[in-house]
């Protein structure tokens, strides 16, 4: 195979194939590429990537390090430069704990759907002095058993222009926060499109595709500070949208405006809570104004018609749920009041229709 030489706008690139990586997809290239990575920790350099199939175990990310390939991947493509996961032990393909500054920039890893709960990009800044402020984009990452990435007690990250598909867990999940997250897709994973787990907040998510996740699009676990504008969800499991409080620990601040939430709820249970496009439970500071919900079927034209509620909430403060528009938004109720709430929160013109199954 005649390689690609790296662009000659990098400097201090360093070409894998130099350092022993055949591509072929027979050889394990660990060894050979993890050698350009150290090499390029010691310049702040970048990892250039020609086209190639690289079978690949673990590899540690090194601080101020970018990989870099040609984004050549599609919705069903790999791409031309893949890093494809050999080892069913490996925790994880790319391992960015301990480094700062790292950019994941062009590359398709891709799974293979070896090994059990396996993430294709894992990070665990616990103990970290600094912020991470690592960034990854126009990368596709699929078919791992675990999630697409894991980015656990992270500070200052971003991941842009990414599809994150076919995956046996989330596709990212992410706790602590100072977070930027724009134009990813996000679809066909087996858990969430996005968990927040506790503790996380003070995020921006903007202009993604969530679609068809088991368990739901976007799950927030007590966080709060977040904008979450003109994100699409289309039919996945659960809730497109929950944001999960108790009484004893609430969630807040959210502005949630400019979305379009489609035939979401589509696998839970039609008489339970979690059929419904939105899920507020005990938050505060929540404005949710000028989305668009709707009821829907499979691509196929069959399945149920889902989901049973459009928004349901409970135990609000300070909060407005307010000008939403649910056309045929839901095919029991519109918006489900629970009760709870402050006398600072108003809810009201959310107007719409019920579906019916044609």
């Amino acid at each position: 195979m005649e390689h690609q030489h790296a662009p000659a706008a990098i400097t201090h690139a360093f070409d894998v194939t130099r350092f022993g990586a055949k591509g072929d997809g027979a050889t394990d290239d660990t060894a050979a590429i993890q050698r350009a990575i150290d090499a390029a920790g010691e310049v702040s350099g970048a990892v250039w990537f020609p086209a190639g199939l690289y079978q690949t175990s673990r590899l540690r990310m090194r601080s101020t390090v970018s990989l870099v390939a040609h984004p050549s991947w599609s919705y069903h493509r790999v791409g031309n430069a893949v890093l494809r996961l050999c080892d069913p032990q490996a925790p994880c393909l790319l391992d960015l704990t301990g480094s700062i500054g790292a950019r994941v920039s062009g590359m398709s890893l891709d799974g293979g759907t070896l090994g059990e709960h396996i993430a294709g990009i894992y990070l665990d800044g616990l103990g970290h002095k600094e912020e991470e402020t690592l960034c990854i984009e126009n990368t596709r990452v699929a078919h791992f058993t675990g999630d697409a990435i894991t980015l656990l007690n992270v500070w200052a990250y971003t991941v842009r222009h990414c599809m994150l598909i076919f995956n046996g867990g989330n596709g990212i999940t992410i706790t602590r926060w100072d977070g930027f997250l724009y134009h990813n897709i996000i679809n066909n994973c087996r858990g969430y499109g996005l968990a927040m787990l506790s503790p996380n907040g003070a995020s921006s998510i903007i202009g993604h595709r969530i679609e068809w996740n088991d368990k739901g699009g976007i799950y927030i676990e007590y966080g709060g500070h977040y904008h979450i504008n003109d994100c699409y969800f289309d039919y996945n499991g659960g809730p497109a949208l929950h944001i999960h409080g108790t009484p004893a620990r609430r969630a807040g601040t959210f502005a949630v405006t400019g979305n379009l939430f489609n035939r979401n709820g589509a696998k839970a249970d039609p008489d339970s809570l979690r059929s419904a496009h939105c899920l507020y439970e005990y938050v505060d500071g929540l404005v949710m104004t000028g989305n668009t919900l709707r009821a829907g079927v499979n691509d196929g034209g069959g399945g149920p018609l889902t989901p049973g509620h459009g928004i349901v909430c409970e135990g609000l403060r300070s909060s407005i749920l307010r000008d939403n528009v649910l056309h045929a938004g839901a095919t029991r109720e519109l918006v489900v009041d629970r009760g709870g709430h402050d006398a600072q929160t108003i809810i009201r013109d959310n107007i719409g229709t019920l579906a019916e199954v044609p």
